[in-house]
């Protein structure tokens, strides 16, 4: 179970981060966000690289949850693809410091979560493409395909370079995916 401490600690860690980056940031400024000691602060982090582990794991850790929680709620091929178009646009608005830090750098953690991940993924997907109704593609052909222009679209938004993504620039990205994967008969 994670402390509470180490749950403002990994908070202010992630604000701060996606604030001024992980190189400006300081421990001493994160301890100050968190208002936590600065025993706290080494107990559960010797240092900021441990840290900055720990704030990137968490968010893909909660991004994937979400993720496999959207998917799971649609069980039509088509369906399932054109939601989670729309879930990354939403979840990188509601989730904008985790998402910044998800789209500068991977955790170390990536692998390991990246497993788990793809073959929950993959139990959705396998089906759709027995049935023949989406293609078969390797798992990361298959997620370059299906977010890799949205993820473009949403890293521009959140650098501040464009707008929030519409609704019909959502769609047209959704309308996309479903072309591009869905198996041709």
């Amino acid at each position: 179970m994670s402390s509470p401490v180490r749950a403002r600690l990994i908070d202010a860690a992630q604000r701060r981060f996606a604030a001024d980056g992980a190189l400006a940031t300081t421990l001493e400024d994160v301890r100050a966000d968190a208002g936590a000691s600065v025993g706290a602060v080494y107990h559960h982090f010797p240092h900021k690289e441990a840290l900055l582990e720990a704030v990137r794991t968490q968010a893909l850790r909660d991004f994937q949850a979400a993720f496999l929680s959207e998917l799971e709620r649609h069980p039509a091929a088509e369906n399932g693809v054109r939601a989670i178009v729309a879930f990354l646009v939403r979840w990188c608005g509601a989730n904008r410091d985790a998402a910044k830090l998800l789209l500068s750098e991977r955790p170390p953690q990536a692998e390991r979560l990246n497993r788990e991940f793809f073959g929950r993924v993959h139990a959705w997907w396998w089906p759709h493409v027995h049935y023949g109704a989406l293609r078969d593609v390797d798992l990361l052909l298959l997620y370059a395909l299906w977010l890799g222009p949205t993820m473009e679209l949403v890293r521009h938004w959140l650098g501040g370079a464009a707008l929030r993504p519409s609704k019909p620039q959502v769609a047209v990205l959704a309308d996309a995916a479903w072309s591009i994967l869905k198996e041709e008969r």
